[in-house]
């Protein structure tokens, strides 16, 4: 069953997915959310590969980036892909928006040879790869669709290790997503910014009230810090006392903001809560493309850094 985003802007045009009938087998449902492709090419492509039995191929297809962003909330996509010709001529702002909108849908860029090096510069923007559209082929983009889709598989796998209190990630949890979101790092040359949390008298706390107030404590500090760091930020709750946050795409400057706004957050909470007494130790690390450290590697080194860390806020009752 195809989405139609007719409802959302008059430019929005819908590519009919294929009905699956085969008795025997599950069909994969493939949702993608195109915009540009003005040949259409892509989209005969892409029905091309996607066929029945095996696979029911939802493809929304749209006119511009203005149309994309609102047809987001409509289709639910599993997969972006973005043609750069609808993203001039600033196709690394773009990019950068449509990954704000949507930080878990994998987007994929779609460019001329001529435009090769500006398809590149989008990966450190939020694009997971690109395809040049003079070497489109089935093999071509099997690969590359094939990562997309393994990559949110992954996600949805993660979900399941989540923390009861927090909500948030538990230590496999991040370890899942963190190895994932190392290695595609690697490949497109970038770095990531990892910071590890210590309550250092949380188990003062927990004896002090009961695990209701403990818990209570845990809750808000969440709430706290979800909502001081941006929904492409992956965090954690890594131990009873501990939590990590890995923001991906990072530069070195990025990093010393990040940090800024995680003291400026965990001192709000100290000044506004009903847990003023409670002292945090902060650390954080860099990690780039030309460090052979695996991910578990680097957060034992981040994490190890917290024995050494003074408290970093507290406020006296």
């Amino acid at each position: 069953m195809a989405h139609s985003a007719s409802s959302v802007s008059h430019d929005a045009a819908t590519v009919d997915s294929v009905d699956n009938t085969f008795p025997f087998a599950r069909p994969r449902t493939i949702r993608i959310l195109l915009a540009g492709d003005a040949t259409g090419e892509v989209a005969q492509a892409l029905r091309a590969l996607y066929t029945p039995p095996e696979h029911v191929l939802e493809l929304t297809a749209v006119s511009s980036v203005t149309t994309l962003i609102p047809t987001l909330g409509v289709v639910d996509p599993e997969i972006i892909l973005l043609d750069l010709a609808v993203a001039y001529p600033h196709p690394k702002e773009t990019v950068r928006r449509v990954h704000r909108a949507a930080p878990n849908i994998p987007i994929l860029v779609l460019a001329d040879e001529a435009h090769k090096e500006s398809a590149k510069e989008t990966l450190r923007d939020g694009a997971m790869d690109y395809i040049l559209r003079e070497y489109m082929n089935d093999a071509t983009l099997v690969r590359v669709f094939r990562g997309a889709l393994e990559r949110n598989t992954l996600e949805g796998l993660a979900d399941f290790l989540r923390d009861p209190v927090s909500g948030l990630y538990t230590r496999d949890g991040l370890l899942t997503i963190g190895c994932s979101t190392l290695d595609l790092t690697r490949r497109n040359r970038g770095s990531l910014a990892l910071f590890c949390i210590l309550i250092q008298n949380f188990a003062a706390l927990r004896e002090a009230g009961s695990h209701a107030a403990a818990d209570h404590a845990i809750r808000d500090l969440t709430a706290a810090l979800t909502g001081s760091f941006r929904r492409s930020d992956i965090l954690a709750r890594i131990g009873d006392a501990q939590f990590g946050i890995l923001a991906v795409d990072s530069t070195v400057p990025g990093a010393a903001l990040l940090r800024q706004r995680l003291e400026r957050c965990l001192a709000l909470f100290s000044e506004r809560s009903q847990f003023r007494s409670l002292r945090f130790a902060v650390h954080g690390g860099m990690w780039t493309y030309e460090d052979h450290a695996a991910f578990p590697e680097f957060l034992d080194t981040v994490e190890s850094g917290l024995r050494g860390e003074p408290s970093l806020v507290q406020v006296p009752e």
